[in-house]
């Protein structure tokens, strides 16, 4: 038993060696950009490299997912893989035997979602695009201060502007027909055209663009536009069922998390895309630089102006 530890010991210390491997191939100086780097050594298995540019020291963590942790890269393997599963924290938690903490998995989560977003190549949407929005509630999940009152079953204190309330969020989302996707929350309560103008550098030129009625999609330039009225199917190609199913999709994750606060929606959203795309999170986040704190995660606001606010506005 004694020997099949000791080899189990040094096959992780072999795994972690070969991950470490490939964060140096993809390294460069995470100072200043620069690919002039050397050798400078080991701390532990860690390579570590200066830079003959800047001539600052750092190793091949530094700037990383992995930066300033006190776990195993295994352990970070481990979790990632069933992150990538789409599962919720508690059953992470169970499913690696509580070798981390509820807390530390939520850190985790929303470390690795930051740095996902450098995973958007911007690659623009083509074809035949369908473009739509659909509306979560505001949710101030985890804050100490609200900013409005607290919601009670069976009553409701929002306030409704031209049919659609104030406290829900808006996410603006465009499909085309190879799956490529954008989605984003652009701000609560009915979407504007200054919002739906954001789609302007992500669709190519003369492609099709397919919406519902809504007027602000008139200010997107360089396409085709193809409205339906009342969003109904007008034939076989111009249609909105892709981007109602998407929708479909992203509501049912979203339930699985038992709630998402607003200030985090726009990393969850993002979240889903990768989980819907299959992506090999753990391969990318060996090529991806970002390091985000915990006090960085605390630290998060909301980017746009809350539903009390705007109903000050009016």
């Amino acid at each position: 038993m004694e020997l099949i530890r000791l080899c189990n010991i040094e096959n992780n210390k072999t795994k972690e060696s070969i991950i470490l491997l490939k964060l140096a191939n993809n390294y460069k100086c995470p100072y200043c950009g620069s690919n002039k780097i050397c050798k400078n050594g080991h701390t532990g298995a860690s390579q570590q490299f200066r830079c003959n540019a800047c001539k600052k020291n750092y190793s091949s963590k530094t700037n990383t997912i992995f930066f300033h942790t006190r776990k195993t890269i295994e352990l970070w393997q481990e979790y990632i893989e069933l992150f990538s599963q789409g599962l919720s924290l508690r059953k992470i938690v169970e499913k690696m035997d509580k070798k981390i903490s509820y807390p530390t998995s939520f850190y985790w989560r929303h470390k690795i979602l930051e740095v996902m977003k450098n995973f958007d190549n911007h690659d623009k949407l083509e074809g035949i695009v369908e473009a739509d929005e659909t509306y979560f509630e505001e949710s101030q999940k985890g804050s100490r201060h609200m900013t409005r009152k607290a919601r009670k079953r069976g009553f409701s204190s929002e306030k409704r502007i031209v049919g659609l309330s104030h406290n829900k969020v808006c996410v603006l989302t465009a499909l085309d027909r190879q799956k490529h996707s954008f989605n984003k929350p652009v701000g609560y309560g009915k979407v504007s055209k200054y919002q739906i103008e954001i789609l302007q550098h992500r669709i190519e030129k003369d492609s099709i663009l397919i919406t519902d009625g809504e007027r602000g999609y008139r200010t997107i330039k360089d396409v085709k536009l193809k409205q339906l009225k009342f969003g109904k199917a007008q034939s076989k190609v111009y249609h909105l069922n892709n981007i109602n199913n998407f929708h479909s999709h992203l509501k049912k994750f979203m339930i699985r998390f038992n709630g998402v606060a607003t200030k985090y929606l726009d990393n969850y959203v993002n979240y889903f895309r990768e989980f819907r795309d299959k992506i090999d999170t753990f391969n990318q986040l060996l090529q991806l630089q970002g390091y985000y704190r915990v006090v960085d995660i605390k630290a998060r606001r909301v980017g746009f102006k809350s539903g009390v606010e705007l109903q000050q506005m009016l």
